[in-house]
């Protein structure tokens, strides 16, 4: 069962980044989320591969925390590869697209890695869980 529901968490969080599939290294979503920020409100909705890439990236995200929580319950180890995120109780696709500009223009080294590589860590130097 640990198995499936780390293959689950797994094929979720690949079909979740393949909506945005043009957006494939660090550099290319800090350019698009760039663009996406950079636009006035009425045209945040519009589509765009910040904001899609976004949609995928956090569906994955959930999924992920959902299937280590049901891990969790039912007493198995901790699968989880990355530090420890606690997200704000509302965090807008501006604000995230915005939070990644600024992590990548100051992490550069990260921006011929994965999209969602510097996604990931944006959210772990942003959003760290307190201490315990």
């Amino acid at each position: 069962m640990r198995l499936a529901t780390t293959a689950l968490a797994a094929v979720l969080l690949l079909a979740g980044t393949a909506a945005a599939a043009e957006l494939n290294t660090g550099k290319d979503l800090v350019a698009a989320c760039a663009t996406y920020a950079a636009k006035d409100e009425n045209a945040m909705r519009d589509p765009d591969p910040c904001r899609r890439f976004l949609v995928g990236f956090f569906t994955a995200f959930k999924a992920s925390d959902d299937a280590q929580r049901e891990a969790m319950v039912k007493g198995l180890p901790a699968t989880s590869s990355g530090g420890c995120v606690r997200l704000p109780d509302f965090l807008s696709y501006r604000d995230m697209a915005q939070r990644l500009v600024r992590y990548g223009n100051a992490h550069q080294s990260e921006l011929a890695g994965p999209a969602n590589d510097l996604a990931k860590h944006t959210l772990e130097t942003d959003f760290p869980c307190p201490p315990r």
